[in-house]
């Protein structure tokens, strides 16, 4: 499954395990044991590794020119969140040594 936004992401060049919708649309954990109730077109839970949210928010900053001019709001802010969660990661990852965070949850509201 993809987005509009994938498919101009996809076309300006950027990696296929960089792409949005997989992360975002991902639904919950496979780890929790329980339902989560979900809309019918969609889950309500996102999931991005941390690992990953700094080369993502380079490569959508480097074609954010290059993506229709109706998608480059939405990618500059989600280029901001990754870079922020990412610094976060960073920190944490050095300063706190219970700190063991290796994923950026999106709770999806409509």
């Amino acid at each position: 499954m993809s987005s509009s936004l994938d498919e101009e992401l996809r076309r300006a060049g950027v990696d296929e395990d960089l792409l949005l919708y997989p992360h975002v649309f991902s639904g919950p954990p496979k780890e929790i044991p329980f339902f989560l109730p979900h809309a019918v077109d969609g889950p309500h839970i996102g999931m991005f590794p941390l690992a990953k949210a700094r080369p993502a928010a380079d490569a959508y900053r480097a074609v954010s020119g290059s993506v229709s001019p109706e998608f480059r709001d939405e990618l500059d802010r989600f280029a901001s969140l990754l870079e922020s969660e990412h610094g976060e990661w960073e920190y944490a990852t050095k300063a706190l040594d219970w700190y063991d965070q290796d994923t950026i949850f999106f709770s999806i509201t409509g």
